[in-house]
């Protein structure tokens, strides 16, 4: 069996620790769930990154995990 678990990455919805108001209420959290997962046996089979750096000091994008258990 096999899970894809996707984990947005964005530098600019963090300032100093706090949360920007812009729909990152829930930054960070993902974290936990991929301990979770691995916890309960999984194991991570590939990673892969998508996206980037823009031509400002922000970056964003996305790792994908997959998982197989």
């Amino acid at each position: 069996m096999q899970k894809l678990i996707t984990i947005y990455l964005d530098n600019q919805a963090y300032d100093k620790g706090k949360f920007f108001a812009r729909g990152a209420d829930k930054h960070g959290f993902v974290e936990e769930h991929l301990q979770d997962y691995l916890q309960q046996g999984w194991t991570i089979k590939a990673i892969h990154g998508l996206g980037g750096s823009s031509e400002s000091f922000f970056a964003c994008g996305w790792v994908i995990v997959l998982l197989e258990k």
